[in-house]
């Protein structure tokens, strides 16, 4: 059984319309369903952003299903300028910046497993997307800024940044299965989203009573938020074509 993980609803919404829903599961802050992908015996997480809900959501399914893989999915920020909207990234090796606290002296970094990195960077058969290998960076928070995303490929030689990547190859380390992290890129080098930051919640939802006030402050911010929902939905069916074409052949 293959585990998907996928922080918050724009990131899972493709998937979860293909697949042959049999259960849904409420667990510990998470939304599990269970059922089938391109007749494969899957399990969808939507976890929640960040560490600690990606953790707990990651263990929730261990303790209670036979899982065999498991993928990280999601939208990420690109780390290098020849990275654009909608490029998925196979992420051979996944590690993490400082800011944890006391893990920070815990920081290796995690490998794909050889066969999932092998299906995966086969990419898909019909040309949906233009994709490629790299390094993807865990972060405690959102790198809305240029300057800090170049910071973080220089110091760690990375393409992608996200925040769930690593926790969730943690786990799947410390219990011996297989594991890759699959990204679209939803936001360039350049892109700011300081915006999108502000109005979503830890599940990736609007918080609407946020929104009026936090325009009005700043105006200028508002074509950024559209221009971030508009590239999330090309990221978004991107990553399902790919993410569904690589179920296919595990």
């Amino acid at each position: 059984m293959i585990a998907l993980l996928g922080a918050f609803g724009q990131e899972t919404a493709g998937l979860r319309r293909q697949m042959a829903v049999e259960e849904i599961v409420d667990g510990s802050g998470s939304k599990v369903y269970r059922g089938q992908l391109e007749g494969k015996p899957c399990l969808l997480l939507q976890t929640g952003i960040g560490r600690k809900r990606a953790e707990k959501a990651t263990r929730f399914v261990l303790e209670r299903y036979p899982v065999t893989a498991m993928i990280s999915l999601g939208f990420a920020g690109a780390l290098t300028p020849d990275l654009k909207i909608g490029d998925v990234v196979v992420c051979s090796t996944v590690c993490r910046a400082s800011g944890f606290g006391k893990d920070d002296r815990e920081a290796e970094p995690y490998a794909a497993d050889a066969s999932l990195l092998a299906l995966a960077s086969g990419g898909p058969g019909d040309g949906s997307a233009r994709f490629l290998a790299g390094t993807c960076v865990t972060t405690p928070g959102v790198i809305s800024g240029a300057r800090a995303k170049q910071e973080l490929s220089r110091e760690f030689q990375a393409q992608v940044v996200d925040m769930e990547s690593y926790w969730i190859a943690r786990v799947a380390s410390a219990r011996r299965l297989p594991f890759i992290a699959i990204r679209s890129i939803s936001d360039t080098l350049q892109d700011d989203l300081r915006a999108v930051d502000h109005i979503l919640d830890s599940e990736g939802k609007v918080l609407w009573k946020r929104v009026a006030p936090y325009f009005l402050l700043h105006p200028h911010h508002l074509p950024s938020m559209f221009m971030a929902f508009r590239n999330m939905r090309r990221a978004e069916r991107n990553l399902t074509a790919f993410i569904s074409d690589l179920v296919a052949r595990i």
